[in-house]
């Protein structure tokens, strides 16, 4: 299975130390504006984008010219290319926690996942415990991650694996 990432996502898997997440796709793309904004983070004293730039460096997180966004997206030039990289590519799924980059992926027939589902995986796969999603949940959301407090609740349950 081959993804597209964008920064968002990125940066808050590097924050909670779980960029081997990533690891489950064959492939996984993203674009240089995604890579400029992980750059700038690291000029900005965020050195967890050098965990970033080790993934490229190794072949794992290939990076590929977009291509021109579409003005009727109204996305910013990161989540613009990566769906339109998205799209040339084909990848099956696209990984983003930012609304309307989801929104406009939906739109185009490709499939978003977000940070929170990426674990929630994790714990159905068996490969975390309850304890230790629920702790990266709330880990997410100390690091400024926006869940309701009802999707909070159906994720955790969710792990429990209820409905």
């Amino acid at each position: 299975m081959r993804a597209a990432v964008d920064a968002s996502a990125l940066i808050f898997l590097t924050q909670l130390g779980r960029l081997d997440v990533l690891r489950r796709y064959s492939s996984v793309l993203t674009v240089p504006e995604v890579m400029d904004e992980i750059q700038r983070g690291l000029a900005a004293g965020h050195p967890e984008a050098l965990h970033v730039r080790a993934l490229v460096e190794d072949g794992f997180l290939r990076v590929r010219a977009g291509g021109r966004p579409r003005q009727e997206w109204n996305l910013d030039p990161g989540e613009g290319a990566l769906l339109a990289l998205a799209l040339r590519e084909k990848v099956d799924e696209i990984v983003t926690d930012d609304r309307p980059a989801i929104a406009v992926a939906k739109y185009h027939g490709l499939r978003p996942v977000s940070v929170p589902y990426l674990l929630l995986r994790e714990r159905l796969a068996g490969r975390i415990s309850q304890g230790a999603y629920e702790a990266l949940l709330r880990q997410l959301l100390s690091f400024g991650y926006y869940l309701t407090a009802d999707l909070h609740h159906r994720l955790v349950e969710a792990g429990r694996g209820r409905r």
